[in-house]
């Protein structure tokens, strides 16, 4: 469910700025504006627990991230649908970078999923249904 959606089990975030959300829905492309504004280039040190994340948003996976219980979001089939491999080892301009965080039974809708070759690998692990 989209954070449009009245059936949505979240509320939506107000405060974008602070370090922990607990059951809230956030779109993804906000809290990256909110970052920027903020002066950073990445959503850092951050803890979404029980959160619904919504796109449509590429997420480019960093170091240090921890998924515990984590919906990845509809795949058809085949976590593959959601995963795009960088053609430069140097940069992926468009995605929303995302660092150190932590995300706990939390659930990702209409975003797709890109980093290093151990982060797809670790996904293309992940069953889909």
């Amino acid at each position: 469910m989209t954070i449009e959606d009245p059936r949505s089990p979240y509320r939506r975030a107000k405060d974008l700025t602070k370090q922990h959300f607990d059951g809230e829905a956030i779109a993804l492309f906000d809290l990256y504006r909110s970052v920027l504004e903020q002066g950073q280039s990445v959503i850092l040190d951050r803890t979404f627990v029980n959160c619904g994340l919504d796109g449509p948003a590429v997420a480019l996976i960093l170091g240090g991230n921890s998924f515990d219980a984590t919906d990845f979001g509809y795949a058809a089939g085949d976590i593959r649908n959601i995963l795009l491999k960088p053609m430069s080892p140097q940069k992926v301009i468009g995605t929303i970078p995302i660092g150190r965080c932590t995300f706990t039974n939390c659930k990702f809708f209409a975003v797709g999923f890109t980093g290093t070759d151990e982060f797809l690998d670790m996904m293309l692990q992940v069953k889909t249904v």
